[in-house]
C-alpha cells in the first residue's frame, strides 16, 4: 500500500473519530479531506477499498452532531433567509420535475444531486461550526485542501491544449470547474495573511496562496480570471475607507503573483477573452444564451433537470451539429438555471446568494461598531468568494457545484456566531453590572434574543 493511501486513511479515520470524541466540527474537516483527496480519482486510491467515502463521512458527521448536540455551544435563534430560499428552490424543483420536466427520471436525479450539494453538507456545517476555532478549522482545511491540488498541479502539470487536466474533485474535475472552485479559497488565503494573528493559520494561508494562484494559471480558465478580476475590483468597495489601502495592496500583490507565475500559454489564451468574435467556444456560448431565451418563451417554468441538454438539438441545432450530434450544455450557470428551473428558479437562486450577501453585510456593520476584526475580515473573505464564484459561473455550469453553497453556509455561520457572542457578552456583563450598566449592555442584544 502506498504511503499516501496510508496517511489518507489515518487522517480520514482520525477526523471521524475526532468528530465523535472531540467535536463534530472535525467531521466537516474529514469531509473536506475526502473532497480534496478523493481516492476514486487518484492512483493511490486503488490501494484502498472501493467505498463511498464522502457518504460515510457525511453520515458520521450527522450522527456525531445528533449525539453531541446537547453538549455543543448553545446558539441564539436567528433567522436564516438563505435556508428559506433553498427550501423554496427544493419545492420548486420537485414541482417542475413532476409537471413540465422533459425527463422526469433524469430531472429527479438532478434534484437529488443538487440537494446533496446545496443542503445536506451545508446544513451540517451550520450545525457544527459554532465557535471561532471551529470556523478556523473549516477554513484551514479548505485552504490546505486547495494546497494539495496545487501541489499535485506543480509536481505533475498535465496539460492538454494549454489547460490543466486531472485536477479537482467530483463536481469540479479539470480546468474550468477546478479553477472556479479555487476562487472560493483564494480570498481566505489573502485575508488570513492580512488580518489573522494566529501564526499557524497565517502559515497555512502563506503556503496555500502561491500554489492556488499557480493552479489557476495552469487551469488557464478565462472565466476564472474574470471572476478573479471581479473579486479584486469589488474588494475596494466591500471594506470601509480605513482599510481600502490595505485591500488595494493585497489586490496588487495577487495581480503581481499572477503576472510573475504566468507563462506564454496562459497569456495567449487570456488575450482571447476580448476576441470572442473569432473564438468558437465563445460563439457557442452566445448561441446557447440565445437558445435559452427562446426556450424560456415556450417554457417559462423551465424544462427540468438536464432539460437544456435534452432540448439542445431543438434550440441550438448548429452547435449540436458542430459536435457530431452530441447533446450540449449552456456553459453558463444563469442560462442553466433559467432553462432548467425557469424564472422562479432564477428568483430562488438569486435569493440564496443575495440573502447570504446581506447577512455578511450585517456582520460587517456590527463588527465595525464593536471593532471586531475577526468577523469583519472573514465576512469580507466570504463576500469576495461569492463575487468571484458567481462572476466566473457566467462561463460554465456551477448550479450543481458545492463550493458556492459552502460559502452560503459560512455566511449564516458567521452571522449566528456573532449574534451569539453578543448575547453571551451581554449576559456576562449583566450578571455583574449595576442596573444602569445592564441597561446599556442590553442595547447590544438582538431583539429576537432578548
Amino acid at each position: 500500500m502506498s504511503i499516501t493511501a496510508i496517511l489518507w486513511a489515518i487522517l480520514y479515520l482520525g477526523a471521524i473519530g475526532a468528530a465523535f470524541f472531540v467535536n463534530p466540527v472535525f467531521g466537516s474537516v474529514g469531509y473536506l479531506l475526502e473532497y480534496y483527496m478523493r481516492p476514486d480519482l487518484k492512483w493511490w486510491g486503488e490501494d484502498l477499498p472501493s467505498l463511498r467515502y464522502n457518504l460515510i463521512v457525511s453520515v458520521a458527521l450527522g450522527v456525531a452532531f445528533f449525539v453531541q448536540r446537547n453538549s455543543l455551544r448553545e446558539m441564539v435563534r436567528v433567522p436564516n433567509p438563505a435556508l428559506r430560499w433553498l427550501a423554496a428552490s427544493a419545492v420548486l424543483m420537485l414541482l417542475v420535475t413532476a409537471t413540465v420536466a422533459v425527463s422526469l427520471e433524469i430531472s429527479l436525479d438532478k434534484f437529488i444531486l443538487w440537494a446533496k450539494m446545496a443542503m445536506i453538507f451545508p446544513l451540517l456545517v451550520v450545525g457544527v461550526v459554532r465557535t471561532r476555532d471551529g470556523f478556523n478549522w473549516f477554513v484551514a482545511a479548505h485552504m490546505l485542501g486547495a494546497f494539495w491540488w496545487g501541489w499535485n498541479a506543480w509536481m505533475d502539470p498535465n496539460r492538454v491544449q494549454g489547460r490543466l487536466i486531472n485536477i479537482g474533485s467530483g463536481d469540479s474535475l479539470n480546468d474550468n470547474s477546478a479553477a472556479i472552485h479555487l476562487l472560493t479559497v483564494l480570498p481566505f488565503t489573502v485575508i488570513y495573511l492580512l488580518a489573522e494573528k494566529d501564526k499557524w493559520l497565517r502559515l497555512a494561508a502563506l503556503v496555500a496562496l502561491p500554489f492556488v494562484v499557480n493552479t489557476l494559471i495552469l487551469c488557464n480558465s478565462r472565466g476564472a480570471m474574470v471572476g478573479l478580476a471581479a473579486a479584486l475590483g469589488m474588494a475596494f468597495f466591500l471594506v470601509r475607507s480605513g482599510y481600502r489601502m490595505r485591500m488595494i495592496g493585497a489586490a496588487i500583490g495577487v495581480a503581481l503573483t499572477v503576472f510573475f507565475l504566468a507563462d506564454d500559454t496562459f497569456i495567449r489564451r487570456q488575450q482571447t477573452t476580448t476576441e470572442f468574435q473569432e473564438d468558437n467556444s465563445s460563439l457557442e456560448r452566445l448561441a446557447s444564451v440565445t437558445g435559452t431565451l427562446r426556450l424560456m418563451q415556450e417554457r417559462p417554468f423551465g424544462a427540468g433537470g438536464y432539460g437544456f441538454h435534452l432540448l439542445s438539438p431543438e434550440y441550438i441545432p448548429e452547435v449540436v451539429a458542430a459536435h457530431d450530434g452530441e447533446l450540449r450544455a449552456p456553459h453558463n450557470t444563469w442560462a442553466l438555471v433559467l432553462s432548467e428551473w425557469g424564472v422562479l428558479g432564477m428568483i430562488c437562486f438569486l435569493g440564496v446568494y443575495g440573502s447570504a450577501f446581506l447577512m455578511l453585510r450585517r456582520v460587517k456593520k456590527t463588527a465595525r461598531l464593536r471593532e471586531d476584526g475577526f468577523y469583519f475580515w472573514r465576512a469580507v473573505a466570504v463576500q469576495l468568494a461569492i463575487v468571484a464564484f458567481l462572476a466566473a459561473a457566467t462561463f460554465t455550469d456551477r448550479l450543481y457545484a458545492e463550493g458556492g453553497y459552502w460559502m452560503v453556509a459560512l455566511s449564516y455561520v458567521l452571522y449566528r456566531m456573532q449574534q451569539t457572542d453578543i448575547v453571551e457578552e451581554t449576559k456576562s456583563v449583566t450578571a455583574r453590572a449595576t442596573p444602569e450598566a445592564a441597561r446599556a449592555a442590553s442595547m447590544w442584544t438582538p431583539a429576537h434574543a432578548r
